[in-house]
């Protein structure tokens, strides 16, 4: 898989060419290798894209990311056809254990509320007390701990008055930064050949990804961190490649370094192999203790 996310942001035609997108402007025309390409973000609603393009994106697993008018993302390219054991995986996937999603997702709880710990350790906010709500955490969340302790958690970092639900700015660069999370996390899940509408604790008929908004908690918090450092910008393109560029840092996972997109690669491979009781060690996801 490629590394790069190409970010369109003005009228353009995207077209093929021996194996390169090929990018032309009223000005420019640019070639970029597809082995190069991770995911492409299309930002405005003035580029066309043909269909022997997305063909091959899709042949080639490369992910695109259409945004509206507003430039936030409404949809994506997903292949109907990305694993030739797509089949026997959504079998496997119908017939997954109650007690394997539950301890999964416990175990996906546990390791969220540890990184919204370290990060209100980092920006020296009070946690001791979420230490002693995490204690309570109950296989599956029966206690809804990871809701309470949420909740807290954003108020600490941002501000007392702070309502996840509003429309503001900083909900604007949460929301773009999960949006383009949970597309990364639907690209491992489908080329793993697995719906991401069947999920281990989200179960909602009205989101089609559930299983991506499960295994995607634990990396939530890099985006946080972002966010926390840009707060007193305003949601414009500078921020958006900021929090894109989110999936290109270093992380440090299962014991060995690696860039976020392609941890978060393996952690989903190892969660649905946990879930198809496959011998596996889950790994944690870790935040730096730094500031």
């Amino acid at each position: 898989m490629g590394w790069r996310t190409i970010y369109i942001t003005q009228k353009s035609k995207l077209s093929y060419k021996s194996n390169n997108l090929l990018i032309q402007t009223n000005t420019d025309v640019t070639q970029i290798s597809f082995h190069q390409i991770g995911t492409i973000i299309i930002a405005t609603t003035q580029s066309v894209i043909t269909g022997y393009l997305i063909a091959k994106l899709v042949e080639n697993n490369i992910k695109v990311i259409f945004c509206a008018a507003d430039h936030n993302p409404c949809a994506e390219l997903s292949g109907y056809y990305n694993n030739v054991n797509q089949n026997k995986n959504i079998e496997q996937q119908i017939s997954w254990s109650i007690t394997k999603k539950q301890q999964l997702w416990t175990k996906i709880a546990s390791n969220k509320i540890d990184n919204q710990i370290q990060i209100l350790k980092n920006n020296q906010k009070e946690y001791t007390d979420l230490i002693l709500e995490k204690d309570h955490l109950l296989e599956n969340d029966e206690s809804n701990r990871e809701a309470v302790i949420a909740r807290k958690y954003f108020s600490r970092i941002f501000g007392g008055e702070y309502t996840r639900g509003e429309e503001n700015n900083l909900n604007a660069m949460l929301n773009y930064g999960y949006t383009i999370l949970l597309s990364a996390t639907n690209q491992e899940i489908a080329s793993a050949g697995y719906l991401t509408q069947l999920g281990i604790h989200h179960h909602s008929l009205l989101n089609d990804f559930n299983l991506s908004s499960d295994l995607m908690e634990p990396f939530r918090q890099f985006i946080d961190v972002k966010v926390i450092e840009k707060q007193e910008y305003n949601f414009d393109e500078y921020i958006k490649f900021e929090l894109i560029d989110v999936l290109n840092q270093e992380i440090h996972y299962a014991g060995k370094t690696f860039i976020l997109r392609n941890a978060l690669a393996k952690h989903v491979r190892d969660c649905l192999k946990y879930l198809n009781n496959e011998n596996i060690t889950m790994n944690r996801i870790i935040l730096n203790d730094e500031v």
